[in-house]
């Protein structure tokens, strides 16, 4: 059986055409197969096309039909009938950028036309792509210079960094740590007067100047003046810059307009998930100023926020939760318009969906996204599980389980009900009667309801297909199944790994394994593992044994007689854990 399988379509666009007396219908539908660091393509079929084996890596074909694979170690490009189009030589290949794509053999990069021809001979010790411009950054004797698509060297070897700033087509270039400016013709346009230089995406350079930052347009004419702001970046796509005079930030347009007046602590960002949005957030004191991505206000004088997805209209639109200084919170869209009021304890993320729950005087309910109340707020407890479209409600000291659409699962006859992590959707652990048990969604009974105590996931356990379990103020452990592994007739259970669980019976402690197979008997006053961290393997243990310590081995061999004082502080804090 493979471990592991990626499959991925790919569409070429319909035409004909005629390789090596070949006609070949590009219309059809490939898929790309991996399995075990293996790379091949089926057809629409199944049939197999390229197999595989043969190759340790295959790109998607590319607007050209070509395929980027890795043979070995060695790279190159193949059609879909593994015709060699760029021989498969080269210890490196980058895809094509303008037509080129750079090639490294021997130790030394040149550059490939599609054809697989060298078109810049193999001389550069580093080369990079091409850039929209038509020119390549290439390193040769530890100096970086540029090329054009001819090979010719349009800004000579002589830096030892160089940046080409594409949207004001300008090239800067560094050497003894001070930075010049040369057009993309190669000339030069300026001395070496600057400390730094900034990439943008914008009409403007920010550049640093003994000290003081300063903008300049594609002339090198300065447009904002140098020192004015002691802090500032670089302009983004929607053409404005933070800044900062006298440790107060705002917002500047192109024309060095304040779009947000320099009042804040600091301003930055809107976070998100995993990124940063194109919006502002301000700080001010102990207080927040939301701001979209033109620099309007969103919303002023918060304490908090994160960035949600709400269906509205069967729409998923951008909001924003938002916390007030009185600690309520509410929901605005992407435009500053309230949608939920700033009154609730709490709102958890909608996610996409058109409800979520919420928090009032201590009860808790659920809204939609136009602020209407579709569940009471007068709940102990709604816990909401989006994936499986249900929600766990406490309500009169009784849980029970209601669907999206409140079309009750489990009646509200329990005390407490938990979905088992290993089966969120049909397995539950469900306290009646103050004893635990696992039922299914159906209500049928897995393990009867005869514990005071069921573990649902545990962080260093034996996995999902157990629970630890008490029943008498004694500890055990049975499967999911409710089989019962490590039966409840211990006074501590405390699991390192599946070959070796502590276990204390009648004051004297021994080690099972998960199968209850006896490791070491049970003869000693303590035992712990120099292994402080469970699921690391163990073979040594501490044991102490009419008030002498030494080590055993998990044969219960005695391989050390004496230990040290710091291996004995050691073992005291390991048995106050234990005894926790």
């Amino acid at each position: 059986m493979a471990k592991s399988l990626l499959i991925v379509l790919l569409m070429v666009l319909p035409f004909f055409s005629c390789k090596k007396g070949i006609v070949v219908d590009e219309s059809a539908v490939y898929v790309r197969v991996n399995v075990d660091d293996s790379w091949g393509f089926n057809d629409s079929k199944g049939n197999v096309v390229i197999p595989l084996g043969k190759y340790a890596f295959l790109n998607p074909i590319d607007d050209h039909d070509m395929i980027h694979a890795t043979k070995g170690d060695k790279k190159g490009y193949i059609d879909i009938h593994q015709n060699e189009i760029v021989p498969i030589i080269y210890d490196e290949l980058d895809l094509y950028s303008e037509g080129l794509a750079a090639a490294k053999i021997k130790g030394k990069y040149g550059f490939l036309d599609r054809k697989g021809k060298e078109v810049i001979a193999f001389q550069f010790d580093q080369a990079d792509d091409f850039n929209s411009l038509g020119l390549a950054l290439v390193k040769k004797n530890f100096n970086y210079g540029l090329i054009n698509k001819k090979g010719e060297t349009i800004v000579p070897f002589n830096f030892q960094e160089i940046i080409v700033l594409e949207s004001v087509k300008l090239i800067a270039v560094c050497k003894n740590n001070k930075w010049a400016f040369y057009s993309i013709s190669g000339k030069p346009m300026s001395s070496f007067e600057y400390d730094e230089i900034k990439f943008t995406n914008s009409s403007l350079v920010l550049v640093r100047k003994e000290s003081k930052l300063g903008f300049l347009d594609s002339n090198l004419a300065v447009k904002i003046p140098f020192g004015k702001y002691k802090f500032a970046t670089n302009f983004n796509t929607n053409d404005l810059a933070i800044v900062s005079v006298n440790n107060r930030y705002g917002l500047i347009n192109l024309k060095d307009s304040q779009v947000i007046r320099t009042q804040f602590d600091s301003i930055g960002y809107l976070q998100e998930e995993y990124s940063e949005s194109d919006s502002y957030v301000g700080f001010k004191k102990n207080s927040l100023t939301l701001f979209d991505t033109k620099g309007n206000v969103l919303i002023d004088r918060v304490r908090d926020y994160f960035k949600d997805h709400v269906k509205i209209n069967n729409k998923i639109k951008v909001v924003y939760q938002v916390q007030g200084m009185d600690g309520l919170s509410g929901v605005i869209d992407d435009r500053g318009n309230i949608l939920i009021p700033l009154k609730y304890q709490g709102i958890e993320r909608f996610e996409g969906l058109n409800k979520t729950v919420v928090k009032n005087n201590g009860k808790y309910g659920l809204i939609d996204s136009k602020n209407k109340i579709v569940l009471p707020i007068d709940n102990e407890y709604v816990s909401s599980y989006k994936d499986e479209k249900y929600y766990i409600i406490k309500k009169k000291e009784k849980v029970g389980i209601v669907d999206y659409n409140f079309k009750i699962l489990f009646d509200f006859i329990y005390q407490d009900i938990s979905p088992c992590t290993y089966d969120h959707d049909n397995r539950f652990i469900v306290k009646l009667k103050d004893k635990y048990g696992v039922i299914d969604r159906s209500g049928k009974v897995i393990i009867p309801f005869e514990y005071s105590e069921m573990s649902n996931w545990v962080e260093y356990g034996p996995g999902s297909n157990y629970h630890f379990v008490t029943k008498n103020e004694k500890f055990g452990l049975i499967t999911k199944e409710g089989k019962v592994v490590i039966p409840t007739v211990y006074d501590k259970l405390y699991y390192l790994t599946d070959q070796n669980i502590i276990l204390l019976k009648n004051g004297k402690y021994g080690v099972v394994t998960l199968q209850n197979k006896l490791v070491i008997p049970f003869e000693y006053e303590m035992i712990c593992s120099p292994s402080n961290y469970p699921n690391k393997i163990v073979n040594e243990f501490y044991v102490q044994k009419k008030e002498r310590f030494f080590v055993i081995n998990n044969k219960n061999e005695v391989i050390r007689n004496k230990i040290s004082a710091m291996e004995k502080e050691m073992i005291d804090m390991e048995m106050k854990f234990l005894k926790q």
